[in-house]
């Protein structure tokens, strides 16, 4: 008698065990991912950034991501990787009839490469530009502080031409892979609220046109621009910066946080992001789980909350995590911004 009751016991626990795991299926949606990593460039008109394969979102990243079949990981037959000449502006931009998913088709987009705001906060470093006369490409250099880059000199993106209004209007940049190329973020150009929608495969193809929505309208709720100067939300000395608020406010259809860099980092103080993988499968907050990994003490965040703001300890910045975002936020007038200051030899202080 007491061998065939603990035989019934047995089968109960595991059929309750059995409903638990398919309720938990059921309300776990799949997400799609999008690891994009660009570290050589066509002719080397950026500087190569490759990385051993623990250090890029390309290699490790993007296995851990996918090491399961269902939910919390990846969905395998939705995600998508693409490596060094397939991120440019087919596979980033949502344009119809191409063979490639745009930003805008995936829950998390992870970008390694080359980033940097048109106003960068940190003046006086030489930099260098190209304006198109009509025929050619001409290259300048200069020093930011003294060249007026932002405000007077036109530089001409291939998507927008003869930019002069970075200082009223500051434009995020993401390097692509062919020469003189870029996607930008703001206010006038990709995916803002301006008239930015031309664009061309390469700087000397014919100009094409699609009109297409905010970040976010579609799938994308956490973009990770993983590259120096990428989400500016503070000065080089930690101080608040608004820059990447001016800037990303813009582009905000119903995406949720965007995460960069505020200052620049070498390749060499680069960790793991198997950290980072672990923790978005386990749960914990994508912000808090990048913020963890970051190589040079100087993450950044920007965040669109409901409106009223719940407050922080209940704010989409501390709370959205991978398997598990809030809901869809509409309204453009509401944010929060987060960095990462060095405070001492081995802390950090999240403001």
């Amino acid at each position: 008698m007491k061998k065939r009751f603990t035989s019934k016991a047995h089968k109960l626990s595991f059929l309750i065990i059995l409903i638990v795991i398919l309720l938990a299926g059921w309300g776990c949606k799949k997400n799609e991912l999008g690891v994009y990593t660009l570290c050589s460039y066509e002719d080397n008109w950026k500087g190569n950034v490759c990385v051993s394969s623990i250090y890029d979102p390309y290699e490790n990243f993007w296995t851990i991501m996918n090491g399961g079949t269902d939910c919390p990981y990846a969905d395998p037959g939705e995600s998508r990787r693409y490596k060094n000449q397939d991120v440019n502006i087919r596979s980033v931009l949502p344009i119809p009839g191409d063979s490639y998913k745009g930003w805008d088709e995936f829950d998390l987009v992870f970008f390694y490469g080359h980033n940097n705001m048109i106003v960068p906060p940190h003046p006086h470093e030489l930099f260098g530009y190209y304006t198109y006369n009509g025929s050619s490409w001409d290259h300048h250099s200069d020093y930011l502080d003294t060249m007026g880059w932002g405000s007077t000199v036109p530089y001409d993106y291939y998507t927008y031409p003869g930019i002069t209004s970075g200082n009223t209007y500051p434009g995020s940049v993401t390097y692509l892979y062919y020469k003189y190329t870029s996607a930008l973020l703001g206010g006038a150009y990709h995916y803002g609220q301006g008239t930015g929608h031309n664009w061309r495969v390469q700087w000397n193809d014919p100009v094409q046109t699609t009109i297409y929505e905010q970040l976010g309208n579609k799938d994308l709720e956490f973009l990770i621009l993983h590259g120096c100067q990428a989400v500016i939300t503070a000065n080089m000395n930690g101080t608040y910066n608004d820059m990447a608020l001016r800037c990303y406010h813009w582009t905000q259809g119903s995406w949720h946080i965007i995460l960069g860099h505020y200052k620049s980092y070498y390749t060499s103080q680069l960790v793991s992001l198997a950290g980072f993988a672990y923790d978005l499968i386990a749960g914990v907050p994508v912000q808090e789980a990048y913020f963890d990994v970051d190589p040079a003490n100087n993450s950044s965040a920007i965040a669109a909350e409901a409106n009223p703001f719940p407050g922080w300890a209940g704010s989409t910045m501390a709370n959205d995590k991978w398997c598990d975002s809030g809901s869809d936020h509409k309204d453009a007038s509401v944010f929060t911004m987060r960095w990462i200051t060095n405070v001492g030899v081995s802390q950090n202080l999240w403001d």
